[in-house]
């Protein structure tokens, strides 16, 4: 119940557009905006030993420890806006996830056409993604093995196309680090309906949140995506502070790529509170061509 209730929500949130003519791009655009609260925060690097439902939008070899359910939102301009629910929960001796995603953009608001990397530069058509996500992780010889099957489906303009993705990926860790690779994207089924479009992109992660130092709480993230249009790195680090048990403040601050063309700024930062079942979380990063910025908010019960 709690679950369909959180997708509903999500669904209210993020409306369908409207239609007009135009090519639907070959690849996802959802893949283009963050998929996770924390990890636009920290420079895109998501952090490898957070236990959340999200894990299966980023490495879905995670969900073995992964728990609860969240719902996350962030706005460019007018117009503009992105939204996710995730849950996770134990299966069959391993870990299972589902999650939903929407994207949607129309006219751009003034300073809005370079925002994310070119996401907003189809002048004034309408676009809209709708993704579904389920996963599977299992631990084998002390390594975690996941899988997650994704279903896209894309209109821009009155042009509406759809696709089945795959993403596979191992994680473990490592002394204090959780490493994790994952193969995203894989499928030879392009949006605009053309063949042999190659989707995929190799994801390296590794981070870990816990390490004590006096009355901080650190941690360290970082990724590396590797595509054959280009490689994007990103890294960041958080502070925890906790004046009394269950409560804990966090600073979180990163840096990432900027590609050609893009007017992102390369810093992104954000803060969170977590309480004993409760986390809400704030992320930002600023660009050059809208004053404000992006915001992005998001609230996950454990």
């Amino acid at each position: 119940m709690k679950l369909r209730l959180t997708f509903a929500v999500v669904l209210t949130i993020v409306p369908h557009v409207s239609a007009q003519a135009q090519v639907i791009d070959t690849r996802p655009r959802m893949r283009s905006v963050p998929a996770s609260t924390r990890a636009m925060a920290l420079g895109g690097a998501y952090m490898m030993n957070s236990g959340h439902a999200d894990a299966l939008f980023y490495h879905p070899a995670l969900l073995v420890d992964a728990g609860g359910f969240g719902i996350d939102v962030q706005a460019w301009g007018d117009g503009s806006s992105s939204a996710s629910a995730s849950a996770a929960t134990t299966w069959y001796g391993g870990g299972v996830g589902i999650g939903l995603q929407t994207l949607q953009f129309g006219s751009p608001a003034s300073g809005t056409s370079a925002l994310e990397d070119g996401l907003f530069d189809d002048g004034g058509t309408a676009v809209a993604e709708h993704v579904a996500t389920v996963g599977y992780a299992h631990s084998l010889f002390g390594v975690r093995l996941g899988v997650a099957a994704r279903w896209v489906e894309a209109r821009v303009g009155s042009t509406e196309s759809s696709a089945a993705l795959v993403d596979v990926g191992a994680a473990r860790r490592i002394g204090p680090l959780t490493m994790g690779l994952t193969l995203q994207d894989i499928g030879d089924e392009p949006l605009d309906g053309n063949d042999g479009a190659d989707l995929g992109r190799v994801v390296f992660g590794a981070g870990a949140y816990g390490q004590q130092v006096g009355i901080f709480d650190l941690g360290l993230s970082g990724t590396l995506s590797y595509t054959e249009e280009e490689t994007l790195v990103g890294a960041g680090m958080e502070v925890g502070y906790w004046p009394i048990s269950g409560r804990t403040f966090v600073a979180r601050v990163g840096v990432q790529s900027v590609p050609d063309g893009s007017e992102g700024s390369p810093v992104t930062f954000g803060f969170a509170y977590w309480g004993d079942d409760l986390v809400l979380e704030w992320a930002y990063r600023r660009f050059g061509a809208l004053d404000e910025g992006t915001h992005r908010l998001g609230v996950r019960w454990r």
